[in-house]
Parts: structure tokens; sequence; C-alpha cells
């Protein structure tokens, strides 16, 4: 058998990336990998995340040991696909070598939206918590690889995920599946160990909701994160997948 196709999702932190996660999970043939490169995140920046000491003790801590288990995972894998689910602000100094044949969906979201959600969990957030400057940078490195490589606003796709969804698995070059707009409820198996510090919202869904509005001005302690973020949301913006 084939090695399986990586499709490489690169998203900041409350970007419905979970929810993204368990819509490909319902590909035939497909598995899905919960954040690798978290533990070895948490390791180098010393950062007390909810759920940290687990985090450590249960996944690689070093971005070498992430990358040597994606690929036990490639060779072992039964499976014609596999969605490695990646935070941007994660991966800094993180080789690609092993994504180099992948191909990549970079999912955004307003930084608005992004802070107002996040700071509910972790209320010191800074700029490179939510990883929009990191996944700019990831963004205009990776154009000298071979694979697709794709960004979506996830609200603009979640105005109407039965055309948007096609749409977006045509581009990276995948067959769409009507299995991908529906998941079961509750805990899966592959969610990471963090799971019940993010997770209580996702796992209440079954299938993608609305799309949120921008809502009103921030407070003055995020607003300043929101001026200094949205210069690097726009350049993603403008390279998006316009949906007509």
């Amino acid at each position: 058998m084939n090695e399986p196709k990586i499709i490489h999702a690169i998203s900041g932190p409350r970007n419905i990336s979970t929810a993204l996660m368990y819509s490909f999970a319902q590909r035939p043939n497909c598995f899905v990998i919960d954040e690798p490169f978290y533990a070895s995140f948490l390791k180098r920046t010393g950062l007390k995340h909810p759920g940290r000491e687990k985090t450590l003790n249960s996944y690689p801590n070093s971005s070498d040991g992430a990358i040597e288990r994606i690929h036990e995972f490639i060779r072992s894998a039964d499976k014609e696909e596999i969605y490695l689910k990646n935070m941007a602000h994660h991966m800094i100094d993180v080789p690609w070598h092993w994504a180099s044949n992948a191909v990549h969906v970079f999912w955004i979201r307003h930084p608005r939206k992004v802070i107002r959600s996040f700071a509910k969990v972790l209320p010191d957030l800074t700029l490179s918590d939510i990883g929009i400057v990191e996944q700019i940078n990831q963004w205009r490195s990776i154009q000298k690889l071979p694979g697709r490589k794709i960004i979506v606003d996830s609200d603009e796709m979640l105005s109407d995920p039965n055309k948007t969804f096609p749409i977006i698995c045509d581009a990276l070059g995948i067959t769409f599946y009507s299995e991908m707009l529906s998941w079961p409820r509750g805990e899966k198996e592959y969610d990471g160990t963090w799971w019940p510090h993010w997770y209580s919202n996702v796992h209440k869904t079954a299938a993608f909701g609305k799309g949120t509005e921008l809502g009103p001005s921030l407070v003055p302690k995020y607003s300043d994160i929101e001026i200094k973020a949205v210069p690097f949301y726009n350049e993603l913006h403008r390279d998006r997948i316009i949906f007509e």
C-alpha cells in the first residue's frame, strides 16, 4: 500500500479546528492526528496551559520526537489519508520536511472572534497565543512546497457547509463526502489528552453551527492585540478561497 496522503491543517486556536478534525475523521479511510506538537510547544515555552502535565507525560516533548511519531503513524496507518490538525504557534522552528508532499489547508478567523473566545480559557493571552503571525510566516514559507495549498476563512465556510465543503475538497484535490457534515457527539478516541479543558463545547455538537458576527469592540486589554493581529489576518484573507 502506498503511503497515505497527508492533509495538513494549520489553524489558530478557537477556530473550529476541533470540529473540522471531527469532520475529516468521517471520511472513509482517513486517520486523524490531534495537535502532535502541543507537548513540545509546552515544554519549549514553559506555558502553564490547563492539562500541561498530562500532555507532557503523554506525548513527545520535542519536535523531533513529534515528527518521528508522525512518521510512525504514516508507516503503520492502514488508511489512504491522514488529516493532521496543527496549531501554527506550536510549530515555531519546526522543520516541515515530513509535510513536503502534503496538501495544506490554513483555517483562519478574524482575530476579534479568536481573542473573544480564547480569553475565556486563557485570560492573559498575548499576540503569540493566537498564532496569526506564525500562520502568515508559515503560509509564505510553504509556497516553495509542491502540494496544493489553500486558505479558508472558517466563518465563511460556515455560511453553507453543503456548498462550501465540496469547493474546499476540490481545491485540495480530494473527494467530498457528505458524511463530513456531521459526526457523533461526545469524546473521541483520537482527542488529545487536553480535551477536558478545551473541547467541552464541541463535544455537544454533531454538525457545524453558524458562523459568528464580528461583535462589539474588545476591551482595551484585548483590543490592542486585535489591532496588531488584523494586518496579518488581512494578508491571509486576501489569498483565501472565495465562495460564490
